[in-house]
């Protein structure tokens, strides 16, 4: 069985902060190589832990890719709602949505790679604990779509929901070939700009 993340169970302190750096290379290890090819003993060259101390915090291989997983996206949500509130409108809503996402996962945009790629790899309860986060964080961009463009069908609303996280998670894509001078904030307004001037405009049918 899976041990569960110590931040994410609510641990704290030094027990805390070492599981957070073991995922942090473990993340490392999984985007450079692929979650299949990377070894346990190449997770923790790139950790900086003994693999005694990685089998403690997370139980085996597929408990660290969970980890990644649920961690990072209860983190992103969390972050998002802080950010939030009652009154906001849909179209502000999309650009602090936009503006969380980029912030959050440049900063580690080893987690971002892994958790574009390896989103399927994890069955049984650890494939549906994921999903069900993932499905979650991204409902509420629907939602934010759907009141923003009440007229719009539910399959156009799909697709454009698909093409706002293709927008977002391929980020780490390209991301370092900006200019030095563009910001994570400065990118994430001028994509939330590109995205809503396209959703919202309307077209003749």
């Amino acid at each position: 069985m899976n041990r569960p993340h110590p931040t994410a169970a609510g641990g704290t302190g030094n027990g805390a902060n070492r599981a957070d750096a073991i995922l942090a290379g473990a993340a490392r290890a999984f985007a450079a190589r692929g979650y299949a090819a990377a070894s346990m003993r190449e997770v923790a060259q790139a950790t900086g832990a003994s693999l005694g101390s990685i089998y403690h915090h997370f139980g085996s291989k597929e408990g660290l890719l969970q980890a990644i997983m649920t961690t990072n996206f209860r983190r992103v949500r969390a972050a998002l709602e802080e950010r939030l509130t009652e009154a906001v409108d849909p179209r502000a809503a999309i650009e602090i949505f936009v503006e969380n996402h980029v912030g959050f996962f440049t900063r580690d945009l080893d987690a971002m790679k892994v958790m574009s790629h390896e989103l399927s790899t994890l069955h049984g309860h650890a494939g549906e604990e994921v999903r069900a986060l993932r499905d979650a964080y991204t409902e509420r961009a629907r939602d934010f779509l759907r009141r923003l463009r009440p007229d719009m069908g539910r399959d156009e609303l799909e697709v454009a929901t698909l093409c706002f996280f293709g927008m977002l998670n391929w980020t780490y894509r390209w991301v370092h070939a900006l200019p030095s001078t563009t910001s994570p904030q400065q990118l994430a307004q001028q994509m939330a700009r590109l995205f809503l001037e396209g959703f919202t405009a309307r077209t003749n049918r």
